[in-house]
């Protein structure tokens, strides 16, 4: 019976409509340029810095995944030794490219997009899955055509 009272007691103690804070909604329009239709419209120079960073990150994902790909290729060569041979390295490849794969996200995120003043806060878990994925399918491809070319 004491919580419920405490907790009766609490809501009614609460903040009613009229003492909250009064936003003015031509301010609010003015901030975040707010069109006819309810949607934040950007000015030509965030449309520009938008740009800019999304071919940054992009780049720089492929750049990362390359350099992995070259990585795998001389740390494992074949991910499957030829026919009769064993190797003790057989499935070491599910080790490395989980390993890559963070520390390329660990690089991007302390390093490299900070010095080119990008912010971190505008990226949330969609845009890091798929920049990792640019990752990712970098290092595969480059790894296959290491693989099978004798480029290197």
């Amino acid at each position: 019976m004491e919580k419920m009272a405490k907790r009766n007691n609490n809501q009614a103690n609460s903040t009613g409509p009229d003492e909250l804070e009064h936003v003015d909604a031509e301010q609010v329009e003015a901030e975040y340029h707010i069109g006819a239709g309810g949607k934040i419209e950007q000015t030509p120079e965030e449309k520009k810095r938008m740009y800019r960073e999304s071919l940054i990150r992009t780049l720089v994902a492929a750049v990362f995944g390359i350099l992995s790909g070259v990585v795998c290729y001389f740390s494992l060569e074949a991910a499957a030794p030829a026919a009769g041979e064993s190797t003790p390295l057989k499935y070491a490849w599910f080790v490395i490219l989980p390993l890559i794969m963070i520390f390329t996200y660990y690089i991007q995120r302390r390093l490299v997009f900070p010095a080119f003043k990008m912010d971190m806060k505008l990226l949330n878990w969609k845009d890091w899955f798929g920049i990792q994925f640019l990752v990712l399918i970098y290092c595969l491809v480059t790894w296959t055509i290491l693989l099978n070319t004798n480029i290197l």
